[in-house]
């Protein structure tokens, strides 16, 4: 048996291929569950210097040899237990004041 292909077709499972190959590669960096500063701020989308202040704030870090090594599910833990309500929220649901004067032509 015998299948023919014409370029586009060729073309649309070379991106399927490559994009499934992509997915996986993702899925397999993001199953570590102990990342760098570097890779810890990129899987938060922050700044490194973000990283290392809110490791000053009490972030959880690990240090193994003089390593630092950043748990995904701690840092989560920290950021969750530190959630507050917006402060926007309660501002915009407040009615803009508008005063005006008026003044009578005589």
């Amino acid at each position: 048996m015998q299948v023919t292909l014409d370029d586009k077709q060729k073309a649309e499972i070379k991106a399927l291929v490559f994009s499934t190959v992509k997915e996986g590669i993702q899925q397999v960096a993001n199953t570590r569950p102990y990342l760098n500063r570097k890779d810890v701020a990129k899987y938060f989308g922050v700044a490194e210097s973000t990283i290392s202040y809110w490791a000053k704030l009490g972030m959880p870090v690990a240090i193994i040899g003089g390593r630092k090594l950043y748990g995904k599910q701690s840092i989560t833990q920290w950021l969750k237990d530190h959630e507050m309500p917006s402060q926007k929220s309660k501002e915009q649901t407040k009615k803009a004041l508008t005063i005006g004067v008026v003044k009578s032509k005589k």
